[in-house]
């Protein structure tokens, strides 16, 4: 998390509330009591490995970070800035975070779905088969990636993820049932 950010306001209803933002410097909302509704962009890069299996990509985040430091991450993401749609902050974290240069064409839309009462997700895949693999580390958040068997995800995220994902049996269902309805699973 950028100091320096203001974050787009969301209605309880998912919609944009036009110009209004969340100055990023006062934490998440539901950490200070407010009721406003932030958004989040979550990408979940993902590969089949020479085997045909599935593979989820993970990242480390730094041991220099404030927040869950030395823990798994998803692949990529964080909060849509104001303005900016899901689409692009998920282009924009993806580069930002791992260096993976993703383009809007490259979004699989999974889901959209709230978390606590103050953020909402828009989740995406983004298909890495056959991509070249070499990923950046430039803002200082992220210390390495690591892939991962789909088949194996549950019990990583259980021993290695951060708290809140340990706990979010619901977003790694969806994406499941998304791979199968897309044929990969």
């Amino acid at each position: 998390m950028h100091k320096d950010e203001i974050w787009q306001v969301y209605g309880l209803n998912g919609e944009v509330v036009p110009g209004e933002g969340w100055n990023s410097a006062l934490g998440n909302p539901e950490e200070t009591g407010s009721p406003k509704v932030v958004g989040v962009a979550v990408v979940f890069v993902w590969r089949k490995n020479a085997e045909g299996k599935i593979e989820l990509l993970w990242q480390r985040r730094s041991e220099k970070i404030d927040r869950y430091p030395g823990d798994y991450d998803i692949s990529a993401g964080g909060h849509i800035n104001l303005s900016e749609t899901p689409a692009e902050a998920a282009v924009r974290e993806s580069r930002e975070e791992i260096g993976a240069v993703v383009d809007r064409d490259d979004l699989e839309f999974v889901t959209i779905r709230s978390f606590n009462r103050n953020r909402i997700a828009w989740v995406y895949a983004v298909d890495w088969t056959g991509r070249e693999e070499e990923f950046e580390f430039d803002d200082g958040e992220v210390s390495e990636v690591r892939w991962v068997p789909f088949d194996e995800t549950e019990e990583f995220r259980v021993k290695y993820a951060k708290a809140p994902l340990k706990k979010d049996d619901l977003t790694f269902r969806l994406l499941e049932e998304w791979f199968k309805q897309h044929g990969d699973l």
